[in-house]
Parts: C-alpha cells; sequence; structure tokens
C-alpha cells in the first residue's frame, strides 16, 4: 500500500470521529513548526486537500489519544521491523 492509499483510508477511518479542535491540539503540542502557515496546512490534511501521512497520523495522536492507527497504515518511518 503506498503511503498515499494509507493517508485516504486512515482519514476515511477517522474524519467522522476527528473533533474540529484537531488543528489547534496538534499546534499547541508543538507539531508544524517545520511549516510556514502550519493551521493551514494541518487544516487541508484534516479535509483531504494535502494528502500528507505524517500529518495525518499526528493530527490523529494529539486529538484522538484514544483511537489506535493500525500498523499497516503508519508511515514507513514510523514503522520498526
Amino acid at each position: 500500500m503506498t503511503e498515499k492509499q494509507k493517508f485516504y483510508h486512515l482519514l476515511g477511518d477517522v474524519c467522522e470521529d476527528m473533533p474540529h479542535y484537531a488543528v489547534d491540539t496538534a499546534i499547541r503540542a508543538g507539531y508544524g513548526q517545520q511549516y510556514a502557515s502550519a493551521s493551514t496546512r494541518l487544516q487541508h490534511v484534516k479535509q483531504g486537500k494535502v494528502a500528507c501521512l505524517p500529518d495525518l497520523v499526528a493530527l490523529v495522536e494529539h486529538s484522538m489519544p484514544d483511537f489506535s492507527i493500525p500498523a499497516h497504515l503508519l508511515p514507513a518511518q514510523l514503522v520498526t521491523p
């Protein structure tokens, strides 16, 4: 499965349950400092306009701590053999 396929599969799993404050929670936790406009970038990821799996994983981890992301949907660099 490609990273883009993983992104859309994970987005499909969490889109109904992700809270409206997911972007704010991730930014307050310190994520997104590498972007000039972190809130716009993460909002686009949340909406599916930008398919960036590591950003979506960060949004889910920060805003939905009880949601367990399946290992086969994690980015390749986060999966340990």
